[in-house]
């Protein structure tokens, strides 16, 4: 009796867990929204497990939700209402389980049906490599410029009266010193993991003699 009862609760939650996966993709942000409120226990339970602030696997999320919900469902719902319930009728409901919650959890293992697979990263890494290539140090102002507006790449551009950090994030820190060149901007990207986007960002510092001395070309994690 109890291993059906497992099996159900089991079923259950993991094809819950890959429901909510799966309503993610609903362009209605407030159903997104409050999908993404209900996959958070497992999300933070694995981001512990993983030990990964930046990048949290997909499947991992998944994985801790389906156990999540596989014991909510089974400590709230199953035993306090199977009492009374036959064996015969705990393994039917078991079996009539089995083809949604595999059907589910399918779709919430393929990337193009999960929000939480990381998309355009690929791209991201080439898209950063090119812009280091194509921005060298020691490259002439004018250069970067004609470089950038090549590319159609939007940037503000001013010269330091005094010398001043320019740029400061996480312990890198780009400072100018009087008479230099900043130029800066924020590169919009393809590239996203649920809930969250990527940006490039662009900081080139050049010297009074208009040579490029300092660079920053990183991408940016955007959250909401």
């Amino acid at each position: 009796m109890i291993k059906h009862k497992l099996s159900v609760a089991v079923l259950s939650g993991s094809g819950l867990a890959s429901f909510l996966v799966l309503v993610l993709n609903v362009h209605a942000q407030i159903v997104a929204v409050v999908a993404s409120l209900f996959l958070l226990p497992g999300g933070v339970l694995a981001t512990l497990l993983t030990r990964s602030n930046e990048f949290t696997p997909p499947l991992a999320v998944l994985a801790t939700n389906a156990l999540v919900y596989s014991a909510f469902v089974f400590i709230v719902l199953i035993a306090p209402l199977s009492r009374g319930v036959n064996t015969s009728t705990m393994r039917v409901l078991a079996i009539r389980l089995v083809f949604p919650a595999l059907l589910l959890i399918g779709l919430a293992c393929v990337p193009a049906f999960n929000p939480l697979w990381p998309h355009g990263m690929a791209e991201l890494a080439k898209q950063e490599k090119n812009l280091h290539e194509a921005l060298p140090l020691g490259m002439g102002l004018d250069q970067a410029r004609a470089v950038l507006q090549s590319k159609g790449i939007q940037f503000q551009e001013r010269a330091e009266e005094t010398q001043t950090v320019v740029f400061e994030r996480e312990g890198k820190n780009v400072t100018a010193d009087r008479g230099d060149s900043v130029i800066w901007t924020r590169l919009e990207t393809k590239a996203s993991q649920f809930p969250c986007g990527y940006q490039i960002e662009i900081v080139l510092l050049f010297g009074q003699d208009k040579t490029m001395k300092q660079q920053h070309i990183e991408r940016f994690r955007i959250c909401p």
